[in-house]
């Protein structure tokens, strides 16, 4: 009978390599471009200066806008006032005319009624007594109307905004510098002078 072979204590049996399975392919999800941008976008930390300077130009805007139309409005308020003056002034003035007109229309009424009879009949006296009312009645018809007759007498004073001196004369008893005639009546509207009185005033003693 044949001895069996003694095995070492430290023998281990060999244990062939176990092949790994090769890991089958997996297939990767198309990545979304535009989703990782937003992603990213949300995910970066918001710049709170570009926020505050959109913020203050859009309320720039809103002011410059408000402004302009403010502009318009007091432009347009502008516009009507002038409108408005000039119609006044139109109508003040067709009033001061017609004011005038009506004043001398009944003047100018007379005088056609005097035409209309024979003049030829009438003597110098008569005539210049016709002259003489009307001329009276046309001064009353100014008078209506504020106007008033500038006619100085020797020995007033001379006021330049209502008198023209055209020439010296001297006269005894007048102060130098006053009137000394009258050459041609003026009018007055108040204390608008329509036409200066041309005068002559006594000359100045030589200092």
């Amino acid at each position: 009978m044949m001895a069996e072979p003694t095995k070492h204590p430290t023998e281990q049996p060999i244990e062939e390599p176990i092949e790994q399975a090769e890991s089958a392919p997996v297939d990767a999800a198309p990545v979304d471009a535009a989703a990782v941008d937003a992603a990213a976008v949300d995910a970066a930390p918001v710049d709170a200066a570009a926020v505050d300077a959109a913020a203050l130009n859009a309320d720039l805007l809103k002011q410059i806008d408000e402004k302009q139309q403010s502009y318009l409005r007091v432009l347009a308020d502008y516009q009507n006032f002038q409108r408005r003056s000039r119609e006044n002034e139109m109508r003040a003035r067709d009033h001061g005319v017609a004011h005038v007109a009506r004043a001398i229309v009944p003047v100018l009424e007379n005088m056609d009624l005097a035409l209309g009879h024979d003049l030829r009949a009438l003597d110098a006296t008569k005539l210049a007594d016709a002259v003489t009312l009307m001329r009276g009645e046309l001064l009353k018809a100014l008078a209506l109307c504020g106007i008033e007759r500038i006619d100085p007498v020797p020995g007033d004073e001379f006021d330049p905004t209502f008198h023209e001196a055209v020439m010296q004369q001297a006269i005894e008893n007048i102060e130098p510098g006053c009137i000394a005639q009258c050459l041609q009546a003026g009018y007055r509207l108040g204390e608008l002078p329509l036409r200066s009185a041309k005068v002559a005033v006594t000359p100045k003693s030589d200092a």
